[in-house]
C-alpha cells in the first residue's frame, strides 16, 4: 500500500508540474475474414504510426459471414470481408468498400518434388484421378488433398476463375480445413499434402507455393484472386473510423 501511495503521489506531482494527462488509445477492431490478415495488419500499423492515439486490431478470423453479421447487428463497428454482400445480408445496409486483391494459391508440402502444375493436373488431383505425385512429375508418394468448406472465399475464387474447378467433385478422401492457419498446419504436418488458400497467409512459411502454367502469384498476370473489402454502417463512419476507412483506400496504403 505504501508503494502505491508513493506512485500516486509521483503521478500527481508530474501532472501538476508538466500538465501531463494520460491519453488512452482508441482501439479499432476490424473483424471478419481470415484472408489478407497480415496485409490489413500492416495497413493498421501504418495508420497508427500517423495516428498514435489509435490502435488497429485484426482479431482472429470469424469468417466473412461472421464479419457481416457482427457489423450488421452492431456487435462490431467495422469488418473485413473477402466477398460481396449476399442478398440475405442486404438487410444490414452495410457499405462495402474494396481496397485490395488477394491471390489464391495452391501449396504443397516441401517434400513432394513439384513446383509447377497445370490447371488440368490440379483438377485431376482434387477429384482423385491422380493419387500419386509421380504421375505429375513428383516423388513416388501418395497425394493427400486438403479442401475448404462450402462458402469459403478461396474456394469461391477457384470455382469462379480456375479452369475446370467448378466441375470437380472433390475426392471423399480429402481432409476438410476451416481456415488458412489450419491449412498451413495440415500441409506442414504431413508429407504429400496439397491445399489452397490466400497467398498473403502462405508466402512466408515453409511450404511450396505452386506456379500455375508457369504463372506465380506475384506476377501481374496471375488470374486467380479475390477482393478484400471493409464494411461498415454509414452512421458509424465518424471520427477515427472515418479516418481509417479513408486511409485504407489511399495511395499510401496501396504502397504497403
Amino acid at each position: 500500500m505504501k508503494q502505491l501511495r508513493i506512485l500516486a503521489l509521483v503521478l500527481v506531482v508530474v501532472w501538476m508540474a508538466y500538465g501531463v494527462t494520460p491519453i488512452l488509445a482508441e482501439e479499432i477492431n476490424v473483424v471478419g475474414t481470415g484472408a489478407g490478415m497480415s496485409l490489413l495488419d500492416a495497413v493498421g500499423k501504418a495508420f497508427s504510426k500517423n495516428n498514435p492515439n489509435v490502435i488497429v486490431n485484426v482479431p482472429k478470423s470469424i469468417g466473412t459471414g461472421g464479419g457481416m453479421k457482427a457489423v450488421g447487428t452492431d456487435k462490431a463497428v467495422i469488418g473485413r470481408v473477402s466477398r460481396g454482400i449476399k442478398d440475405n445480408e442486404k438487410e444490414y445496409q452495410l457499405t462495402y468498400l474494396p481496397f485490395a486483391k488477394f491471390p489464391v494459391v495452391f501449396v504443397t508440402h516441401k517434400g513432394v518434388g513439384i513446383k509447377s502444375l497445370s490447371p488440368q493436373q490440379i483438377c485431376s488431383i482434387y477429384d482423385g484421378k491422380v493419387a500419386n505425385w509421380k504421375l505429375v512429375g513428383g516423388r513416388d508418394s501418395d497425394i493427400r488433398v486438403v479442401r475448404r468448406e462450402e462458402g469459403d472465399s478461396s474456394l469461391e475464387v477457384l470455382v469462379k476463375s480456375f479452369p475446370g474447378f467448378k466441375d470437380v467433385t472433390i475426392t471423399p478422401k480429402s481432409k476438410m480445413s476451416l481456415s488458412d492457419q489450419e491449412t498451413i498446419e495440415a500441409v506442414q504436418g504431413r508429407e504429400g499434402t496439397i491445399a489452397f488458400g490466400t497467398y498473403d497467409n502462405m508466402k512466408n512459411i515453409e511450404v511450396i507455393t505452386l506456379t500455375i502454367d508457369g504463372k506465380a502469384p506475384s506476377d501481374a498476370a496471375y488470374p486467380y484472386y479475390g477482393t478484400l473489402a471493409v464494411i461498415f454502417k454509414e452512421k458509424n463512419k465518424t471520427g477515427n473510423i472515418a479516418k481509417f476507412v479513408d486511409f485504407v483506400t489511399s495511395k499510401a496504403a496501396h504502397e504497403i
